[in-house]
């Protein structure tokens, strides 16, 4: 009898420690489970916050412009309505400042420098009518994004603006040089590469890049300054975000001259 209680106490031994590391096995692989689908969720939360904060164009710092006297004057601002002068240089500039008239006929792009007030200044003779102003600039610990500022020097003609006629040949040409860009057909919402070939001469280095490309809509409005993919290479990564006329000017520099090609293009659905 007392050999088969034996055997009984050590079956029944066997069978416990079998059922205790049945639960151990099955506690241990639930939890990474349990863990990646937590880590999971945390991880879709911190993508799409970010996408969110990255969209939403919060201005703390307020930008104005006056001319007067062949001169150009810029004043920036903080929220609480402070004289803000922290900025990034740039493309070895604090500000780019770009100039159109209303008709997208004439374009200036000019560096103004800081004036002892605060202020940012430059000399810029400009024939009267309406202009719109885009202050380009990287201010330090702020959120900017850049709107135009409409202006207006003499007398105006408010009578409307005639819609831009896109171009059938992309090929510009600004004294001796000409500048030819690829591709000829563009699509909204579609990643595109600006790529421009020259009659002759390699561009010169200007403002740290091979060259500058800024677009605006036809109504003056969305505004896109872009720089090139590479040093060296005269191409330009941008996409359009909605269907329309555009009008692009591209900045190369030849001979120590900078030269202006301006196009205007039209975007497809």
């Amino acid at each position: 009898m007392s050999i088969i209680w034996k055997w009984v106490l050590a079956a029944a031994l066997i069978a416990g420690a079998v059922t205790g590391a049945y639960f151990i096995v099955q506690a241990n692989s639930e939890k990474p489970a349990a863990i990646k689908e937590t880590g999971h969720s945390h991880q879709e939360a911190v993508t799409h916050a970010s996408h969110g904060s990255h969209n939403s164009h919060l201005n703390e710092i307020q930008a104005s412009v006056k001319f007067k006297d062949n001169r150009i004057q810029i004043k920036l601002t903080d929220s609480e309505g402070k004289p803000f002068s922290k900025l990034k240089v740039n493309h070895e500039k604090i500000m780019h400042l770009i100039v159109v008239s209303k008709d997208l006929k004439k374009y200036h792009h000019i560096h103004p420098g800081k004036t002892a007030d605060g202020t940012y200044e430059a000399e810029q003779k400009l024939s009267d009518g309406n202009y719109k102003a885009f202050v380009d600039i990287s201010p330090e610990n702020a959120e900017y994004e850049v709107k135009p500022l409409g202006f207006q020097i003499g007398t105006s003609n408010e009578d409307k603006i005639p819609s831009l006629q896109p171009e059938n040949s992309f090929k510009m040409t600004t004294g001796d040089y000409m500048a030819e860009m690829n591709p000829k057909k563009l699509k909204r919402q579609e990643p595109v590469t600006l790529a421009f070939s020259f009659n002759k001469g390699e561009p010169e280095p200007y403002l740290g890049a091979s060259g500058h490309v800024v677009i605006l809509d036809e109504k003056g409005e969305k505004y896109v300054h872009v720089h090139p993919a590479s040093e060296k290479e005269t191409k330009f990564e941008t996409e359009f975000e909605k269907p329309g006329i555009y009008k692009i000017w591209a900045e190369f520099k030849f001979e120590g001259k900078v030269h202006v090609f301006p196009y205007t293009v039209k975007v497809e659905e």
